[in-house]
């Protein structure tokens, strides 16, 4: 059944980029029912930009934020699907059918996401440069929940959701400057029944712009930091009132012997806490998954290991905090499978040290060999 599609785009200060966004829309081969942009009180030439075009809504509020423009959207649209798109972005003409196909076919599917490349625009020649993103897991629809905590691989620009799972769910968290798209997509992600796609959808815009709202901005270079703290808010609570189940999709559990399973969620917990950059809380898990029975470590539980490390946030945490550093030297002293799990973690952090080794930044590349030599 065709279904209504509404589509959101919360805009501020972004007169320079927002007009390749609004483009990009009204290029799709299927073209939305509604655009409704929020204009979150710029204060550059963006009101002047949108007149340009006649097929938005254009409201404009003042500045509170980016979670409360998407809140008050949410009270505005008429569509029975709802695509929140962000403006800097770049929708592929295909966008809007290939998200929207799946939840017309499909009654009981509540959001469908697709992927996207990251590019950069050269500066010489105005060429896009595209590449692949930092994160991106190919979940089916079982995994979709446990992949999100390791990172965020589904974007709003590539994620179309039934508005009443929006209602379901509640708002968007006002109190978050970043993150609030991914506390809302693990929201919906962990009671609803979602769809990954493989076509790339959109493409996401690198720049070096601000970033969050007019009492609170930040420059692109401290995105990974805020990103961090940010996330440690959203993960700390969830994790603890996650069960065990819900952190790894029964297709990966249903390999593993029944008293294997419960080790292999603390681990999993370890990782995400080590991917979201909470390093003393992970090494905690690990130890005390190590305490939990002294079998080899599974296939599984070796590759949430060696992604630990490996975060789209980085892990400076891993070298410059001595703390950390003693308590996985702590974990390779322990009994098996603490040595195994150790020397996993020491192996996928060597790259980290090459890197650093490349940059010139000798001090944490010391740092870096002194915890792969320790024992």
């Amino acid at each position: 059944m065709k279904q209504r599609i509404s589509v959101i785009l919360p805009t501020y200060n972004r007169a320079h980029l927002i007009g390749e966004t609004i483009q990009s829309l009204l290029e799709q081969t299927r073209i939305p029912d509604e655009i409704l942009v929020i204009d979150d009180g710029s204060i550059d030439g963006t009101p002047e930009v949108l007149a340009r075009y006649e097929n938005l809504r254009v409201v404009r509020t003042e500045n509170k934020g980016k979670a409360s423009a998407l809140n008050l959207a949410l009270t505005l649209v008429s569509g029975d699907l709802v695509w929140i798109v962000d403006d800097d972005d770049l929708l592929l003409p295909h966008a809007c059918r290939v998200l929207s196909a799946p939840l017309e076919d499909d009654p009981g599917l509540d959001f469908c996401a697709g992927r996207h490349l990251d590019f950069e625009v050269d500066e010489g020649t105005g060429q896009k440069v595209t590449r692949p993103p930092g994160y991106m897991r190919n979940s089916s629809p079982g995994q979709i929940f446990p992949d999100l905590l390791e990172g965020c691989h589904v974007f709003q620009p590539g994620l179309m959701v039934r508005r009443r799972v929006y209602d379901a769910v509640g708002p968007f968290d006002a109190s978050l400057i970043r993150s609030q798209d991914y506390e809302m997509i693990l929201r919906m992600a962990r009671r609803h029944r979602g769809m990954q796609l493989p076509e790339v959808v959109f493409l996401h815009r690198e720049h070096g712009g601000r970033r969050g709202s007019a009492s609170d901005g930040f420059a692109a270079t401290e995105n990974a930091d805020r990103w961090a703290a940010f996330n440690r808010r959203i993960f700390l609570p969830l994790l603890d009132d996650l069960a065990d189940e819900e952190l790894l999709a029964g297709e990966d559990l249903g390999p593993l012997p029944p008293a294997l399973r419960r080790r292999a969620a603390r681990v999993k917990r370890g990782c995400v806490l080590a991917r979201q950059r909470m390093w003393h809380e992970a090494v905690a898990a690990w130890q005390e998954a190590t305490a939990m029975d002294p079998a080899p470590l599974a296939e599984l539980e070796r590759e949430m290991l060696a992604r630990s490390p490996n975060s789209a946030l980085g892990a400076p945490e891993l070298f410059a905090d001595a703390a950390v550093r003693r308590g996985l030297v702590a974990l390779s002293r322990m009994a098996s499978p603490g040595p195994e799990m150790a020397a996993i973690l020491r192996r996928a952090s060597r790259w980290h040290v090459r890197a650093a080794i490349r940059a010139g930044d000798w001090r944490h590349a010391g740092r870096g060999v002194r915890l792969l030599l320790a024992r």
